[in-house]
């Protein structure tokens, strides 16, 4: 089955049907992957605005709660914690020793690069979107175009 569309020069571009409907599949995947990175990266900086809120906490208690995981299963009380260094994440397994300020950069400047590589992320999902709405559009004219043949031919 083919379809025509008009393009404003009024050129007709001849598509078959079984190339959209795979062109549709191909791009729906893309943009799962897109979104599950999306949440990814929101997470993330999510986790980085925690650890900055935890460093600012430590400069005015006596006391921390540590959180044992994602979910706050079980919660530790922290004494006698050392406030002159702390331990930040430079990437993949490595770890510095570090003073409270230049953590807060470091996870300021970590923070700075997801939210730019997120919005990256967020326009290649929205023109992904749209161009995924202009095939099901085709898709859906081509549907109505059969159906009508349809009905003519009894």
């Amino acid at each position: 089955m083919m379809f025509m569309s008009n393009e404003e020069n009024q050129q007709k571009v001849v598509v078959s049907l079984e190339d959209l409907l795979a062109q549709a599949d191909a791009l729906k995947k893309y943009i799962d992957y897109l979104q599950k990175t999306y949440a990814e990266l929101q997470d993330n900086i999510m986790s980085i605005d925690s650890s900055l809120q935890a460093l600012k906490e430590l400069q005015n208690s006596q006391e921390l709660l540590m959180v044992g995981d994602k979910r706050g299963n079980v919660i530790f009380k922290v004494q006698g914690i050392d406030k002159a260094k702390v331990l930040v994440h430079l990437g993949l397994e490595y770890y510095a020793e570090v003073d409270p300020d230049f953590a807060t950069k470091v996870l300021n400047d970590k923070k700075t690069e997801l939210a730019s590589v997120l919005g990256n992320v967020e326009k290649e999902l929205a023109k992904s979107l749209e161009a995924y709405k202009e095939i099901a559009d085709i898709l859906n004219q081509a549907q109505q175009q059969l159906q009508a043949q349809q009905n003519k031919g009894g």
